[in-house]
Formats: structure tokens, C-alpha cells, sequence
């Protein structure tokens, strides 16, 4: 059956450019293109300015030069989007971006809205279509994509003549080439004029008519309940399901192509006239891959490629070592939720009889014995009744013991909340500092069917008892001639409001393979980009140390360095870094791969042999690969039979893309790799769209920058125990 790419060929004419070529100072670039965009086309090659005319004229003086466009691919793609944004442009349709161009419909029949809301609602959810250039097997394709956008056309006084409350909302200003800018929070209102209060703090006023919403989830939920009240969640559920049914395989394809189409029909030219030409998909189908399902390893060496029946007929890997049977688990909840939180807790250790995956429960799956437990309930939902509590359950456990587990119901609305006011961070604190791992809950579970709920707890279950230490499954791979190290770098947002207390947090996290598995290491740092690569070098260091004597690592070994970054791009600082801790270890002979892990690329495969399915049509299986380059795979490590029901849009793949300075550069095998690593996550039995190299650093970023912002806290909590089990799941 054929299988397709959303890429089509494009026809390289065999045709040379005359162009201009002047030295390349940003200022020099950026106003040329300010006063003479709409007669010439310009770009960056490297120390130079290239300037395209359609006339022969030209605005400066420079260095003319002959180029061939069947020897400069770059060049050429780069007029080819500059074509299509100029024909785009002359129809007024507003292109925005080059990188890609972004183009939102303007239809009414393009607007998913118009059948719930009305083509008149403020709020609009239209389609966007996406363009650009990528080589495949170097040649140049033309990659079109088309997803969904919200957009608000309606100026803030709309809204405050609608009686809409503007206060401590986000409001932008429309720039001439029609991006949106960020301008701050309304702090005020006075009539028709906004008090807003930008993100270095600065308060400046704006006419309402001259500013406009931000179209954010946020707006547009809450202008929904404001216009329909009680229907919202009805219309919110409805709105949802149309975007998934738009972004779905078929939809999705059909857009593409018609998109295609037009391009095809039309003579849209590059700046000197030649006629921009693209070829249809080809079928990948005999190019593409499928990778075997991983093999995991439970209680004696039992294997299975399903981790649940791998569970159910060995046990956990760990069942006779973990050293914390019959637990001794403390329960924090609200003393007006006592009575549930009761009936919750021992479904959640003895099980759901009629559950399909979880009748025995967290003791019965991971054989741990009877647990003990004690509860301790907070007056209030404040902070300072959850520091009561926890400070009461720590200190029921002063004279010796301890607790192995603290299970602390939270609620959806503490999210809210700012960090130092937060019960969910205050209780992962003060139970981290003695040592004890930590499982949350909101209330809202409870409210769940017996039948959900044990697809619920069955997962939690399966993050408590990593929490605790327990190793569930560990990953059966063919042995190589190599010592491995997986060194996954994640990242996280955090901060309470955008703007200057927003931060970015990198965290790292350290997987190893050895005796043909891997583990998650103890290692992990959360830190600010600024000095990111200084903890690289120290996380790796300590690594390396502590592994090379675990393993009996001898001189000549051979070691390999792993590195999975979900970055826009791999740097020289972050390599040389890395290098610099290499040439540390002369004994041995030290190989390194860097890859970037990207699901934000617009490339999308369309697998004719799910067609007729229910849910997923045309989705690819998991597993799926489409080698694109030497060194770039496509990888799908969520498919079809992964999405939950019939509404789900088409499953995103994953680029692997391994730096040109590695000198490991198995493409195949770093694919196979990456592809068992999705299917490892303690955090739940379900495939992880990501590598738990991404997935776990991404966690510990957010956990631990989060944690870092608490008066008190201090990373080095975790060199304990705590540290070495999979406290951030």
C-alpha cells in the first residue's frame, strides 16, 4: 500500500541568477529589505548579502555574480519561498514568516467555528497552512502542512462594550507586516482607555481601540462563558472534537494536496520569471522501515514486549531485592475529604475487583506485602494546614522508621496558585527533605468511574513503586562491544507570570546502558541556560567516574556518548564542553553522537494501509521510519493504534538528527535506540511520544526549577536516596 510524505520535488531549473553581492552587516540587510522588498529579493550566504532583481537594477553597489541554481540548492529554495510569499502577498493574503511561511485562511467555509458559533463570534478557529523547503536524499522538496489557528480580529473596545472583563489579561498591537506584539496586562481600566503593564514592569496606556486580545486558550475559554454561560463546557467539547476531526489523516492529506494542486495550476514565478515547478509525492513505501517491538525483562529473567503481561506472569525486575515490603505509606488529604480519600487509597493498594489491569492493586502487581497506613488530614486547604499535617506525619515517624511513600491529595485549582502558596510544591519539599518520596492526586480523580479510575491508578501505581525504588522492567538489548552513556537534556518554562520572572530551566538526566539494559542514573541538575554547560561538564564528569568503576571499565575500552537534546539547535558551546570532559579519559577510546530530537518540523506520513480504519485513518503504525538523509531519520513513536478514539488528529513523528561533529553516526542504530527508550517510561504503560532521555529531563527541569523558587530548598536534598529512584514521575 503507498505511503506518502506532505514533501513534493520541486523541478530545478537549469537556469543561472545574476545577483549582487555585498559584504553582510545585519543593519545593511535589515534596511534594504525594509525599503526594497518589493522589488528585490535578498540573503544571507554566509559573510555576504545576495541581492535579486527582477529588472536587472539594483539599489547598491557591489560585486555582481553568475549563480547556477542546479549547483545551489539553498539559494534556490530560498527564491522559491520568496516567490510563493510575493504571489502570495499580490492576492493579499498576508503571508507571515519565512521560516516557514504561515498563511491563515481567510474563507468563512475555513473557519471551524462558523458551524458552532457563527462566522460573527469575535473568536474565530481557522486553518493555517504552513510552507516551506527541506532536503530529502539531497534534493529539494517543497514541505506544505496545514493545521489550526486562533484568531481575533475584534479591537479590546469590542470586548469592553460587551461588558467583558479585561482586567490582568494579555494584550497585543498589530504590527504593518501583521505579526501580533506582546505589549503586557491590563492593571487598569479608565473609560475606553487600558492601563497595561508591560513585562519589564513599566506601565504605559493604551487606547482600547488600538490593542487587541491576546488569542489565547485562556480568552478564548473564558469569552465562551461569557457569551454562553452554562453551554460553555458543551461548546468547548464540541470546538475540540471539530479540530481534532480538521487535523485528522484524511482531512489533513486532502488540504495538502489541494493546496499542491494550486501551486501546480499556477505560473507563480521566482524573482527573474522562471516558473516555480513541483513534482507530485512520491510513494515511500518500499524506503520505509518498521521497527520491532522492545523486549523488556521482569523477575527472573522472564521477558515479554507487553510490559503489562511482562508484569502479570514474572513480576517487577526487582521483586525479590526492593527492600521496602510491607510499606509503611502516610496519606495527607483534607479532613472534609477524608471519608473518600479512604475509600481511594485502598482501591489504589488492594485494587478494583471488575479492573481489567489493576484487581490487585499496587501490593498484588508489585508484590510488596500488606502496606501500612495512616492518615492525617488538614483543616483547610491553606498552605499552612498542609505544613501542619506533613510536619505531623514527619514527626510521627521521629523515634525511627520511616515512611516509604507519602500519598498527598492536592486540588486542579492549586495550579493557580503562586509556588511559596502551593501545597502540591510545599509537600514534595518537606517530604524530600527527609527522604521520602512523594505521589500526588487531585480530588477530582476520585470522581472517576471504577472503570477509569483503574486505568488511573494502575499507572500511578507503577510510578509509586519506582518512586520507591523499585525497578518494574528493565529493557532487553543486544549486547555491543561498546560501554554506553545516554545523557538526556530536557527543559522547562518556569515562572508565575511571562516576562522577566519566567525562566527557562535545563534539566539533564543521565540513562546508562550496560549488560544489554539500561537504568536511569542518580545524576540530574536543573539549572539556568547561563550555566548550563558548566553543570553539562559536571553531570558527565561525575557520570563517567561513578560508572567506570561500577562497570570495570578497562583501558581501551571502547565508550560511547549519547546525547538526545530536544533543541532547535546543538551549539559549539554545548560540544566543546563536552569534549573538554573527553579528553579527560585518554585511557579509553571515547566515540560521541549528538542528536537533536525534534517533533516540530511539519513533516508529516500518510500510510495507505490504515485508510479504512476507524480511528487514525491514514495514520502510520508505531514504529514506523523513512530514512530522509544520512544522517536523519523520521520516526514515529506514537501510531495509529496508539490514539484513543476516532477524533484524534494524525500522530506527529519525531526527526532524529545527528550532528556533523559525531563521530557515531549509526543512524539506524541510534533510531532503534531511541525508538525503546520511548517505550521505557515508569511513568505510565502507554508509549511515550518522546525518549524517557527527553520525557524524564523535562520533568526534572520543571520539578526541581519549580522547587528551586521555595525559601529553604536546596538541590542537595537530593543526593540521597531519594535521588537515585524516580522521584520527579
Amino acid at each position: 500500500m503507498p505511503v506518502f510524505l506532505n514533501a513534493f520535488p520541486l523541478k530545478i531549473p537549469d537556469a543561472e541568477l545574476e545577483a549582487l553581492q555585498v559584504p553582510y552587516v545585519k543593519e545593511t540587510l535589515d534596511g534594504l529589505r525594509s525599503k526594497h522588498g518589493s522589488t528585490h529579493s535578498f540573503r544571507r550566504q554566509g559573510d555576504n548579502i545576495l541581492i535579486f532583481s527582477a529588472d536587472g537594477t539594483f539599489p547598491v553597489f557591489g560585486t555582481p555574480i553568475t549563480i547556477p541554481l542546479n549547483d545551489n540548492f539553498g539559494i534556490f529554495c530560498s527564491l522559491v519561498k520568496d516567490g510563493l510569499t510575493r504571489h502570495l502577498a499580490g492576492l493579499g493574503r498576508n503571508p507571515l514568516g519565512f521560516n516557514p511561511i504561515e498563511l491563515v485562511s481567510a474563507k468563512v467555509e475555513d473557519n471551524i467555528l462558523a458551524p458552532i458559533l457563527g462566522d460573527a463570534y469575535p473568536f474565530k478557529v481557522c486553518a493555517k497552512y504552513s510552507i516551506n523547503t527541506r532536503y530529502l536524499h539531497d534534493h529539494p522538496y517543497l514541505v506544505i502542512d496545514c493545521t489550526t489557528r486562533r484568531v481575533l480580529k475584534e479591537n479590546c473596545l469590542f470586548f469592553l462594550n460587551g461588558g467583558f472583563d479585561l482586567m490582568d489579561r494579555y494584550v497585543v498591537t498589530q504590527q504593518e507586516d501583521g505579526y501580533r506584539k506582546l505589549v503586557g496586562s491590563v492593571s487598569a481600566i479608565k473609560g475606553e482607555t487600558l492601563q497595561v503593564t508591560q513585562i519589564d514592569g513599566q506601565v504605559v496606556q493604551a487606547e482600547a481601540k488600538d490593542v487587541y486580545l491576546e488569542a489565547s486558550r485562556t480568552n478564548f475559554d473564558d469569552y465562551i462563558l461569557h457569551t454562553h454561560g452554562a453551554q460553555k463546557d458543551t461548546i468547548v467539547g464540541r470546538i475540540r472534537q471539530s479540530v481534532s476531526i480538521f487535523n485528522g489523516g484524511q482531512s489533513k492529506k486532502v488540504r495538502i494536496d489541494t493546496f499542491k494542486k494550486y501551486i501546480q495550476s499556477k505560473a507563480i514565478p521566482l524573482i527573474d520569471g522562471t516558473r516555480i515547478e513541483i513534482e507530485d509525492a512520491p510513494d515511500i513505501q518500499k524506503d520505509c522501515g518498521q521497527m520491532q517491538k522492545p523486549v523488556f525483562v521482569f523477575n527472573d529473567n522472564g521477558e515479554a514486549d507487553w510490559a503489562e503481561k511482562g508484569l502479570t506472569q514474572s513480576g517487577p525486575y526487582t521483586k525479590r531485592t526492593f527492600d521496602r515490603n510491607d510499606p509503611s505509606i502516610c496519606v495527607i488529604c483534607a479532613q472534609h475529604d477524608k471519608g473518600r480519600v479512604e475509600q481511594f487509597v485502598r482501591k489504589l493498594l488492594k485494587g478494583i475487583s471488575n479492573s481489567k489491569y489493576f484487581s490487585n492493586g499496587l501490593e498484588g502487581k508489585f508484590a510488596l506485602g500488606t502496606s501500612r497506613v495512616e492518615v492525617f488530614a488538614t483543616a483547610t486547604d491553606s498552605v499552612e494546614a498542609y505544613k501542619n499535617a506533613i510536619e505531623a506525619a514527619i514527626l510521627k515517624k521521629a523515634d525511627g522508621g520511616r515512611w516509604d511513600l507519602a500519598l498527598v491529595q492536592v486540588r486542579q485549582s492549586f495550579k493557580k496558585l503562586n509556588v511559596t502558596e502551593n501545597p502540591y510544591y510545599l509537600g514534595k519539599s518537606l517530604f524530600f527533605l527527609h527522604q521520602v518520596p512523594v505521589q500526588d492526586f487531585t480530588i477530582e480523580l476520585l470522581a472517576q468511574s471504577d472503570y477509569s479510575l483503574g486505568y488511573s491508578l494502575n499507572n500511578m501505581a507503577l510510578a509509586c513503586y519506582a518512586k520507591m525504588g523499585g525497578v518494574p522492567w528493565l529493557l532487553k538489548s543486544s549486547p555491543t562491544l561498546s560501554h554506553e552513556l545516554v545523557i538526556g537534556i530536557g527543559s522547562a518554562n518556569i515562572g508565575q507570570e511571562r516576562g522577566a520572572d519566567n525562566q527557562r530551566i535545563m534539566g539533564i538526566t543521565t540513562v546508562f546502558s550496560g549488560d544489554g539494559s539500561y537504568i536511569v542514573s542518580n545524576t540530574s541538575k536543573a539549572v539556568v541556560p547561563e550555566v548550563y554547560c558548566d553543570a553539562l561538564t559536571s553531570v558527565l564528569g561525575e557520570t563517567i567516574e561513578k560508572i567506570q568503576k561500577r562497570m570495570n571499565w578497562q583501558k581501551g575500552d571502547t565508550i560511547r556518548l549519547i546525547f538526545h537534546a530536544q533543541v532547535k539547535k546543538l551549539n559549539k558551546e554545548e560540544i566543546e564542553a563536552v569534549r573538554a570532559v573527553i579528553d579527560k579519559y585518554r585511557d579509553y577510546q571515547i566515540e560521541y553522537a549528538f542528536l537533536k530530537i525534534s517533533e516540530d518540523h511539519g513533516l508529516h506520513m500518510f500510510d495507505s494501509s490504515t485508510a479504512d480504519v476507524q480511528k487514525g485513518k491514514l495514520a502510520p503504525l508505531r514504529g514506523k521510519t523513512f530514512k530522509l538523509s544520512k544522517h536523519e531519520m523520521l520516526v514515529y513513536l506514537i501510531g495509529q493504534r496508539e490514539l484513543r478514539q476516532d477524533t484524534d488528529g494524525h500522530p506527529r513523528g519525531v526527526i532524529l538528527d545527528i550532528h556533523r561533529d559525531s563521530s557515531f553516526k549509526d543512524v539506524k542504530y541510534l533510531s532503534a535506540q531511541l525508538y525503546n527508550f520511548a517505550s521505557h517510561s515508569w511513568r505510565s504503560y502507554f508509549p511515550n511520544p518522546m525518549p524517557v532521555t527527553i520525557s524524564y529531563s523535562d520533568l526534572i527541569a520543571r520539578n526541581l526549577g519549580w522547587l528551586n523558587q521555595l525559601p529553604g530548598w536546596n538541590d542537595s536534598v537530593m543526593i540521597g536516596k531519594i535521588g537515585q529512584s524516580q522521584w520527579f514521575l
